[in-house]
Formats: C-alpha cells, sequence, structure tokens
C-alpha cells in the first residue's frame, strides 16, 4: 500500500527526493535456503511534505509482516541496556511517575529498569515472540496495537497512567494518530508523553541513508513532531538530542495547555531553523549525495571482493541496505551476536549469519562493518582481529 498524504499535516504535497528500487525487508532474515523461494522485496523510496518538511517512507508494509517473528531483541545490545537504565533514572528524576505504560516495549528493557526502581511499567508490543520473552522475565507486556482499544484494557486494570513513552517505536507507525488519540486516552490531565525517535537532524548531518527502511516510516525533527503533536491536543514542553541509534530526539509533550516549554524547546527549534530541516530542498540535497555515497562503496568494496576475502559485522536494518544497494553478495559470512539472526540468511542477499566465534576459525582479510555506528566496541571485541576493518559512514574509512 501507498500513502497519499503526509503523516504530519495530512497535505498530499510529497515529493521523492531517494529511490532505492525494489528492497527485501530489512528484519527479513530468512530462516533457511528454503526460505529463500518464498522471499519478497518491495518499493523503497523517500519522501518529503512540501508544506510541513516532513521526511517519510510512502511504502506502507503491513505490521503483521513486519513485526510478527520480530529478530530485534534489544536487550542483546550494551549501549541499548545503558541507554535505557539511565532513561528509567531519567523519568523518575524528571517526570516523578508512579504509573508508565511503554508501547513498542520489545523484550523489556526498559520496564525491567523502571520496575526495579520502584516504578510500575507496562508494556505493549505487536510482536509475539518478542513480548513473550518479556513476560517469560515476569514483566507486564501486552501483545497487540496500542490504540484506544488497548488503553481502555490498560486503563481497566490499572488506572490512568502519569507517563506514556514509546523509544523508537513511534516513526514505526503509518497512522500516528492511533497512538496519539490511544496516550491522551490513557493519560492523567497532568501526564506527559515522552518520545525517543531517530532524529531527522542526525540523519542528515551523518547521512544516514541506511536507516531509510520499510520500518522505519517516519523521520521527525520537533519542528514536523510538533506539527503533528498539536492536530492531536498535545504540545512539545522538553526536548533534547540522545546518541541512542546514532542519534535520537527526546521530545517530552504535555496535555496540559498552561504548562509551559522550556528553553530546550527553543534551542533546537532554533538548531533546526539553521538547518533547514524542514526545506525539501535540504532533502533534495540528501538524496544527491546519498547516491555518490552509496556508488563509492559498492566500487570501492566491489573491487576489493575480486582479490581479497570479506565480511561483514553487524546482521542489523542498516546491513540488509547497504548489502542490497551495494550488490554484496560476495559477503562470505554476516557475523552478529542476536540468536534471533544467528544461523539465518541476510534478505536478499542471502549471506549466512554467524555467532562471532566463527570469526577467530577462519578469519577474512577485510571486516565491512555494517552495524557502523557501533564499530569502536565491535572493534573492541574483535581486538584480536589483525586483518582491516571498513565503516561506511560518515564517509568510507579503514581501520
Amino acid at each position: 500500500m501507498r500513502r497519499k498524504v503526509c503523516r504530519g499535516c495530512a497535505s498530499d504535497k510529497l515529493d521523492m527526493f531517494l529511490d532505492l528500487g525494489e528492497m527485501a525487508l530489512a528484519g527479513g532474515f530468512l530462516p533457511n535456503a528454503e526460505a529463500i523461494r518464498s522471499e519478497k522485496a518491495y518499493p523503497l523510496s523517500a519522501h518529503v511534505c512540501r508544506s510541513c518538511g516532513l521526511v517519510q517512507i510512502l511504502e506502507v508494509i503491513d505490521p503483521d509482516v513486519l513485526f510478527q517473528d520480530y529478530s530485534f531483541a534489544s536487550s542483546t545490545i550494551a549501549p541499548l541496556v545503558q541507554h535505557f537504565e539511565n532513561y528509567a533514572k531519567w523519568l523518575q528524576e524528571k517526570l516523578h511517575p508512579r504509573l508508565v505504560v511503554e508501547f513498542g516495549c520489545n523484550d523489556g528493557i526498559l520496564l525491567a529498569p523502571l520496575e526495579k526502581i520502584g516504578i510500575k511499567a507496562c508494556g505493549v508490543d505487536v510482536s509475539k515472540n518478542i513480548t513473550e520473552m518479556a513476560r517469560a522475565n515476569g514483566l507486564d507486556d501486552v501483545t497487540g496495537f496500542f490504540d484506544e482499544q488497548a488503553a481502555e484494557a490498560i486503563e481497566g486494570r490499572l488506572g490512568k497512567v502519569d507517563v506514556v513513552t514509546g523509544s523508537n517505536a513511534f516513526p514505526h507507525n503509518d497512522k500516528p494518530e492511533i497512538i496519539l488519540n490511544a496516550a491522551r486516552r490513557i493519560l492523567k490531565p497532568d501526564g506527559h508523553l515522552c518520545l525517543e525517535v531517530m532524529y531527522a537532524g542526525d540523519l542528515l548531518e551523518q547521512f544516514q541513508w541506511d536507516t531509510l527502511y520499510h520500518e522505519h516510516l517516519t523521520f521527525y525533527c520537533l519542528t514536523t513532531m510538533e506539527v503533528l503533536l498539536k492536530r492531536f491536543g498535545f504540545h512539545a514542553v522538553d526536548a533534547e538530542r540522545l546518541p541512542m541509534h546514532g542519534g535520537s530526539l527526546r521530545v517530552v509533550a504535555a496535555r496540559n495547555t498552561t504548562e509551559p516549554a522550556r528553553a530546550s524547546v527553543s534551542a533546537i527549534l532554533g538548531y533546526e531553523k539553521s538547518k533547514a530541516l524542514a526545506d525539501p530542498a535540504t532533502w533534495m540535497a540528501f538524496g544527491r549525495q546519498t547516491d555518490r555515497k552509496t556508488k563509492v562503496v559498492r566500487e570501492t568494496v566491489g573491487r576489493l571482493s575480486r582479490m581479497s576475502r570479506i565480511w561483514g559485522y553487524g546482521a542489523a536494518g542498516k546491513a540488509t541496505l547497504w548489502v542490497n544497494a551495494c550488490k554484496m553478495d560476495y559477503l562470505e559470512a554476516m557475523v552478529d551476536a542476536s540468536p534471533l539472526r544467528a544461523g539465518k540468511l541476510m534478505p536478499g542477499t542471502h549471506t549466512p549469519i554467524v555467532f562471532p566465534g566463527e570469526l577467530k576459525k577462519n578469519p577474512p582479510d577485510y571486516i565491512f562493518v555494517t552495524a557502523w555506528n557501533y564499530a569502536d566496541l565491535i572493534r573492541s571485541k574483535e581486538s584480536w582481529y589483525e586483518g582491516i576493518w571498513l565503516t561506511p559512514l560518515p564517509d568510507l574509512r579503514f581501520f
């Protein structure tokens, strides 16, 4: 299905700035060779709204296809574990909640530290296999979408809540108004909505084109998010940039119309104006430069492959985009520590995914770090490796 109007302002003035053609799903890891026959590719392009400047993917894949057997368990990533432990403390110190609901809670990576410091938490996630993992750890976790019906059910069981939050989940939704209406339904009048989203500012600054895939439908900046929030009865009262996922934005929004915005809001809005983040011309230039950067990687690493052995490291969504856009079917293996991915095949190129231990058995000449935002951590874990590391962003680099 292809969306016709902007998710932020409902305008139909949408311009394409990047066309990636037919692309396998970023998280569509194949369980075995037999699954190759049923693998599907979908159109993938990025658009910007001429009315409000929101960056978005218009091709919408059925969430049941994307998330029912999800291959990303947050708690397997040490920096994310630390992030959510810090976020739990931040919520406690800043907003003092007694009851928190998290949508897109994954395996309970935030629910657990909240419960540990005495804050009651309930999670909602559409992925059945992931929510089962959370419940197995004794967490209050509901399988399904966070909509008004889910909010009503949670309210009937726990009452109104102080905070509704979602980390890197809000942009996955084709209809963000469903989440906003659900949050408005379950929040206390003085409650807060806290959203952590991949930030369009970092997308631009670091040329993170590899996060533009079917799951990540929308890339907000504070300017464009405010347009959406105000349409559904919220306004931003605090905001800050975060290093999570290569660069994210945390926004605190209030229902109470008298609650003033802190200085952080005007500071970030000022930064965004200086960078023209809501200007369509900015994103047209981004598309052209992305084409150039991927061409450099495709040609340079492709030449290396004809004389050297190359592996990949980090079977995340970014990896799917790199290996397919740059035609890296020559990679011998893709290393990943997650048991949800190791043993499977990469989408599109069908490269086998192996646990890190396999790397020592037969070290390649080069390792292409597709999870480039964790490159320092990966290199420190594999400090024994004497070959050459490659990272594709912010530029192609050799270590």
